[in-house]
């Protein structure tokens, strides 16, 4: 029930106005009536009213001056303004008071019921918006955990944050961070976070990584001040404020402890590895970011230092650049070395590209990776090339390919890299692809089949399913002569037999053996022979 309170200096007007409406069925109850201003306020202050009507003109203390210090102390109580005066100057008073309504004596009975209807409609609205804004209060507040998660990730993320908005976002959160302080960033990672997880049952992985939070949060708590949080699935920063007497000589005892906590806990648990990397200290808030992507570089230099580290950011300052040239040298050389089979010699080629990019610096994880999946690349080329190809092959490369990006450091890489070009060198050295005499014997079968046409080395390797490649440097090795050396060889000789043996014109000749311009026939036989075909004949005629 809405409470209503009545103030008039008229006993007639105030019990007039208590019995004209049913206020009950308006869900109002009337609480109290005072005769002027003074005991009017006296009364509001007791009873605390929904509603106040109330006289303009009374002894003592007016309305007027009863409303404004009631506004001041309940202003959402709707007061409505009733008197016998049609003055602008209370009406405009009356406004000032944020009046819902002003009502001329005599009360008219239905212009009353039209306010109250009125009164009733506003405190409608106005509960419904307390509720919402009570709701929606509620969830923020539950929503604190988050909305504090979401800040420091910004912290980490923006380089260029405003001052003045993050300290209001930090007062709103009540967070511990003071702007003008020394801080550093330390960032937690699982290795092959996304293996580790997926073989895991949901609950497992949030266990796990509530579990590493907590742990760093508790130490956190114990040695200086700051945050924990999961910026990432696997990874986890840490946002120290530097101790003022300790400053960076705080880090490695405190990275130290953190690490054996970790450790401790995960392996009575799984088998998990984690890198920590450790950024350079900044000067205040408004730098985290630059603390972070330090962090970030020194935990990419798992790479080439192993897994289970601790590194900071500086470990690496000394390196040369990565020269492409080099690498891109290397992987010719890769791609040449494969014909041969020799993995003493791979083996030396990935070492030697594994070393140039290991005592480099400026370049990262995908970088590495991408010059390793190059090598893949090199290898499919080579299996295609040379039809080495088989349903087999197909399905272990793909999952070689697959595995590649799931390793993590350099090392690894270098070993799986070295497993998969060893097993193409035995395929080579062992040939057990299809076996040489046989292809060279097919190649010349064709070749004697089929001079007499316009035919070309890429004819021939369809009809024996091997690339083109392949079979010139293997009918080189195997007979010394090339394909078209002794595709010419063929035509000449039987070039030879039909001028012989028979009284065909030079140009059905050369038709006959597949060349379609006498002129070159007459080039290539006397090349072959010494002579031109009309000599060949006459020697050889009489």
């Amino acid at each position: 029930m809405y409470k209503l309170i009545v103030v008039d200096d008229e006993f007639s007007t105030r019990n007039g106005l208590k019995v004209c409406i049913n206020w009950f069925e308006y869900g109002i109850e009337v609480v109290g009536e005072a005769e002027n201003g003074l005991k009017g306020l006296a009364l509001a202050e007791s009873c605390r009213p929904d509603i106040v009507l109330t006289d303009v003109k009374m002894p003592g203390m007016d309305g007027i001056e009863m409303a404004r210090r009631l506004r001041a102390d309940m202003p959402d109580t709707k007061i409505v303004f009733i008197s016998g005066y049609d003055d602008i100057a209370y009406l405009k008073s009356a406004m000032k008071m944020d009046a819902v309504d002003y009502i001329l004596k005599p009360v008219n009975l239905d212009e009353l019921i039209a306010v109250v209807e009125k009164i009733m409609d506003m405190s409608k609205r106005e509960k419904n918006r307390k509720d919402l804004l009570q709701q929606m209060s509620a969830k923020l507040h539950q929503s604190i955990p988050l909305l504090r998660e979401k800040f420091l990730i910004q912290l980490i993320r923006d380089a260029n944050p405003d001052r003045a908005q993050i300290e209001k976002r930090i007062g709103f959160l009540e967070l511990q961070l003071p702007y003008d302080t020394a801080y550093c960033a330390l960032i937690i990672r699982i290795e092959n976070a996304f293996a580790v997880f997926e073989a895991m049952a949901e609950q497992n992985t949030q266990l796990i990584s509530f579990a590493i939070q907590n742990i760093c949060q508790e130490l956190v708590d114990q040695r200086t001040s700051g945050y924990s949080f999961e910026n990432r699935r696997g990874e986890y920063v840490l946002i120290l404020a530097l101790p003022e007497a300790l400053g960076e000589d705080f880090l490695l005892p405190f990275v130290e402890e953190l690490t054996d906590s970790l450790n401790g806990f995960l392996k009575r648990l799984i088998e998990i590895n984690l890198t920590i990397g450790i950024g350079g200290s900044v000067a205040h808030l408004g730098r985290l970011a630059d603390s972070y992507q330090t962090a970030a570089e020194a935990i990419e230099r798992k790479l080439f230092l192993g897994r289970n580290q601790a590194v900071m950011f500086d470990a690496m300052a000394a390196r040369k650049d990565v020269d492409y040239g080099r690498i891109n040298e290397l992987l010719a050389a890769i791609a040449s070395v494969l014909k041969t089979g020799d993995a003493d010699q791979i083996e030396q080629l990935l070492d030697g590209m594994l070393r140039e990019l290991s005592e480099s610096r400026g370049i990262g994880y995908k970088d590495c990776q991408r010059i390793c999946l190059q090598v893949l690349l090199v290898a499919s080329q080579f299996l295609s090339e040379f039809g080495l190809r088989t349903g087999v092959q197909n399905g272990e490369e793909s999952e070689v390919w697959e595995q590649l990006l799931k390793l993590e450091t350099l090392d690894e890489m270098s070993r799986h890299l070295k497993q998969y070009l060893f097993s193409i060198c035995r395929l080579v050295e062992n040939k057990s692809f299809k076996k040489t005499p046989e292809v060279i014997g097919e190649i010349e079968r064709i070749i004697r089949g089929r001079y007499s046409e316009n035919l070309t080395i890429a004819d021939i390797a369809q009809q024996v399913y091997l690339a083109k490649t392949y079979i010139c440097l293997l009918f080189k090795q195997e007979t010394g002569e090339t394909i078209n050396e002794y595709i010419t060889r063929v035509r000449m000789e039987k070039a030879k037999e039909l001028l012989k043996e028979t009284d065909k014109k030079l140009a059905d000749v050369c038709l006959a053996i597949g060349y379609a311009e006498p002129s070159y026939f007459t080039k290539q036989f006397r090349k072959f022979t010494g002579m031109t075909p009309s000599e060949y004949r006459d020697i050889h005629r009489r």
